[in-house]
């Protein structure tokens, strides 16, 4: 969080993304708590910009086992580890860490193609892996994750890459119905009934 939506945030944005994420989190897993963590160029307190200092000061204040649990910085490389469920961040370096995670898979996923395509040896082989090769491109496929949830709006709206596929397309428009028929859009503001942030 944030994604793209809005490029420039002061501390109290970043807070309020912390808040929203959490709730979200906590609707689509009631029985988990989540954890939150800041996008930053250093785990150490010290780096960082004021802005970023200051509001991870504000989630300090706020973690507790009713809210969530603030686990402090995380840096690009750790994004995946899975020490938080929700990451929070402004959406200019939210939507550059969400681009090189896709151009990354998509370069893994051509260069072991063309290595498993490039003489008779590494076809033959490829053939007694293909079911997990199909599997590991699949997971990789960042069109299955196309769209994502604007948060604090009274009604579901999901965001579209651009120059999405059909397919990707779908998987847009199949996360819309699932918000609706899961009535997300007022378990999230059942979650957030505590906060005075957002």
């Amino acid at each position: 969080m944030d994604l793209g939506a809005n490029i420039e945030c002061n501390d109290q944005n970043l807070v309020d993304f912390a808040e929203l994420g959490s709730a979200l989190f906590k609707s689509l897993y009631p029985k988990e708590k989540p954890n939150v963590s800041l996008l930053n160029v250093g785990s150490e307190e010290i780096k960082g910009t004021e802005m970023l200092k200051s509001a991870s000061k504000k989630l300090k204040d706020l973690s507790n086992e009713d809210n969530f649990i603030y686990k402090g910085y995380v840096e690009g490389n750790n994004i995946m580890s899975g020490d938080a469920n929700v990451i929070v961040t402004d959406g200019f370096t939210g939507n550059v860490a969400l681009k090189t995670a896709e151009g990354t898979a998509k370069f893994i996923i051509d260069n072991l193609k063309k290595s498993l395509t490039e003489n008779m040896l590494s076809k033959m082989t490829s053939i007694f892996s293909y079911f997990s090769l199909k599997r590991f491109k699949k997971r990789l496929d960042p069109r299955k994750y196309n769209g994502a949830i604007f948060l604090g709006l009274n009604g579901p709206v999901v965001k579209s890459h651009g120059g999405i596929d059909s397919t990707g397309f779908y998987y847009s428009i199949d996360l819309c119905y699932k918000i609706v028929k899961g009535n997300l859009m007022s378990e999230i503001k059942k979650n957030l009934k505590h906060s005075k942030s957002v």
